[in-house]
């Protein structure tokens, strides 16, 4: 079984994961795995709402979680997923024939309202996701929108700041109508 987190910035992806973790009794059959470009909280699967974190592995590729799954391993964490970089082939392969439950946080969408790198495949093969909503950062509607203040050097800026939640009322406040219709219509690309 896979089960996927997703959702906007701040809208408690990690902590759905770790209340998932919190109620395993037997810790011991657990591997937890983060990027190590997320240099947040190195080694540690933390949110803001519960004090302590949760000892991961750091990695960059899917491929790697396979050098730390041996037969004693039922449940694996993978948080901000949408980091990694590698074959999301991995997983199924070890939901399928190995049997391991394994629960992904990431990212659904960029602050520029695309896809997130690797979530698409990583959602195509969940047999559950969840899209858990934030609050709006303006209004305190529900949100499903990451916004971006400021201007970007990069187009994936790793961490929280300069990110909030928006619900699509106050993205379109702040975008405008020109500005939306830019980032979500774009021309299609001849072949």
């Amino acid at each position: 079984m896979i089960k996927t987190f997703t959702g906007p910035m701040h809208s408690g992806k990690t902590a759905a994961m770790i209340a998932t973790y919190n109620k395993i009794w037997n810790k011991k059959h657990v591997k937890c795995f983060k990027p190590n470009c997320d240099t947040r909280d190195v080694g540690v699967m933390k949110s803001k709402d519960f004090g302590e974190g949760v000892p991961s592995i750091g990695i960059d590729q899917f491929e790697e979680i396979l050098d730390y799954v041996d037969d004693s391993v039922r449940t694996i964490f993978v948080d901000e997923a949408q980091l990694l970089k590698g074959n999301v082939s991995v997983l199924s392969y070890l939901s399928v024939v190995n049997d391991i439950d394994i629960f992904v946080g990431g990212l659904n969408m960029t602050s520029e309202q695309e896809p997130f790198l690797i979530m698409p495949q990583i959602l195509a093969i969940s047999d559950e996701v969840e899209v858990i909503k934030a609050s709006c950062y303006d209004c305190g509607r529900e949100a499903s929108y990451t916004y971006f203040e400021g201007e970007k050097t990069d187009a994936i800026l790793v961490g929280d700041e300069g990110y909030i939640p928006l619900c699509s009322r106050c993205l379109l406040k702040r975008r405008g109508s020109v500005g939306m219709k830019k980032i979500l219509i774009k021309p299609e690309i001849k072949k």
